[in-house]
C-alpha cells in the first residue's frame, strides 16, 4: 500500500479527496497539516497572537521550517508503520521543491490539486459552489473571499509552473471535480 500526499491550493478539494480516500480505504491514517500547525502554535501558547496576526500565521505555515517539519513527521510515521496501514497527508502549505527533496516517490503517491486557469474572481465562485457548513469559508462574503482568492491564484500559478519540474502531477479540479476524484480513487 502506497502512502498518499495531497497538496495544492485552498478550496481545490484536498480535504474532500482525502476524506473520500479514507472512507473507501479505511486502512489509511489521515494527517491534516493544519492540525500540526495549530499544535506547534499552541505549544508555544501563541494561538491568540497568530489568530490576530493572520499574515504572520501565513508566513509561519508557508515557511520552509514548517514544511520540512511536516514532511519529516510524515516520513517518520511511514518508516515506523509496521502494520502497513498507510498514511494520507493533506496540506495546502507545501512547495513542490521541498516535496521533491524530501519525499520518496516510490513510497508515496503525490497529487497536487489546483484550479487550472481560473482567475481569482472565478475561484471565489468555485469556492462558494463547493462550500459546506464544515468549510472555513462557509458563509463568508465574496469580498472577503476575494482577498484569499488573490493568494490562491498566485499559489496556483506557481504550482502549475513548478510541479512538472519535480514530477508532481498537477490536477485541475475546476471542472467535473467529483468525476476527477472518482478517477483518482480508481487509480489508487
Amino acid at each position: 500500500m502506497k502512502n498518499i500526499l495531497i497538496m495544492g491550493i485552498g478550496r481545490a478539494g484536498k480535504t474532500t479527496l482525502s476524506n473520500m480516500i479514507k472512507d473507501k480505504y479505511n486502512s489509511y491514517n489521515l494527517i491534516h497539516s493544519d492540525s500540526l500547525k495549530w499544535a506547534m502554535i499552541r505549544a508555544k501558547d501563541e494561538e491568540e497572537y497568530y489568530r490576530k496576526n493572520v499574515n504572520i500565521q501565513k508566513e509561519f505555515e508557508h515557511g520552509e521550517y514548517f514544511q520540512r517539519t511536516l514532511l519529516e513527521l510524515y516520513n517518520s510515521l511511514i518508516r515506523k508503520d509496521t502494520k502497513e496501514y498507510g498514511y494520507i497527508l493533506e496540506s495546502g502549505q507545501l512547495e513542490p521543491k521541498i516535496v521533491g527533496e524530501m519525499i520518496d516517490f516510490n513510497e508515496t503517491i503525490v497529487i497536487c490539486l489546483g484550479l487550472g486557469d481560473l482567475k481569482a474572481e472565478d475561484m471565489v465562485e468555485q469556492c462558494i459552489k463547493y462550500d459546506t457548513e464544515e468549510s472555513w469559508t462557509y458563509g463568508l462574503s465574496k469580498e472577503y473571499l476575494l482577498k484569499h482568492a488573490v493568494d490562491w491564484y498566485t499559489c496556483n500559478e506557481m504550482l502549475k509552473r513548478e510541479c512538472p519540474k519535480y514530477n508532481i502531477k498537477y490536477i485541475d479540479t475546476s471542472k467535473n471535480r467529483f468525476e476527477i476524484f472518482d478517477k483518482i480513487l480508481e487509480s489508487i
